[in-house]
């Protein structure tokens, strides 16, 4: 795997207009408008698994849903880079309130809230926003959007194109977009009425 590059210049907001790089909160709503948590993250597998897996069976994406989705992902993926330095949607606990207290109010959470994040440790529900700093630790912007440009071609590609990212690749990159579903669903839910 090579290192990536430190150069920022290359991480440019290209997919999102003024207001939404003003207001990045607005494509998480958006995101989630044209689906449910659990759809995008169907959609994810599949993605995933025409893009790593070999198969006799046709590819299950449609190519126009293909190309839909990746642009909503690749502007989800703008807005998290945008977001990765703030606190949206943090719970307010201080670090010495006892975990129990912290498990009964995720608790309660869970009850009010539906399709609630099932890849998420306790520390990424109260702090959501940490999983988008953990994720641009491991890619950059650009990294990502080069790596899901491989992905919509190799599943828009009719033969298995073996080798162009490497398992870890595609593994890593799958892991951090389901976490950042997750995540940037629950930052949505909890912002709803602090617009």
């Amino acid at each position: 795997m090579k290192k990536q590059q430190k150069n920022t210049s290359d991480n440019k907001i290209i997919y999102l207009n003024h207001d939404e790089i003003t207001d990045p909160i607005k494509v998480l709503h958006e995101f989630f408008s044209h689906a449910w948590l659990p759809y995008h993250l169907k959609m994810l597998k599949r993605w995933r698994n025409d893009v790593a897996f070999e198969s006799e069976e046709p590819k299950k994406c449609s190519p126009a849903f293909l190309v839909y989705h990746y642009e909503l992902t690749i502007k989800l993926i703008e807005a998290a880079w945008l977001l990765k330095g703030r606190k949206p949607g943090r719970l307010d606990f201080d670090n010495k309130q006892e975990s129990e207290f912290i498990k009964c109010y995720i608790k309660a959470e869970k009850k009010k809230l539906r399709n609630y994040p099932k890849n998420l440790s306790i520390r990424e529900i109260v702090k959501p926003s940490s999983v988008l700093k953990i994720m641009f630790r491991i890619y950059q912007l650009d990294g990502y959007k080069k790596i899901l440009h491989t992905w919509l071609h190799d599943a828009l590609n009719t033969s298995f194109m073996e080798e162009r990212l490497s398992k870890f690749e595609v593994i890593t990159v799958y892991e951090q977009l389901v976490k950042l579903f997750e995540a940037t669903w629950l930052i949505r839910e909890r912002v709803k009425g602090g617009d």
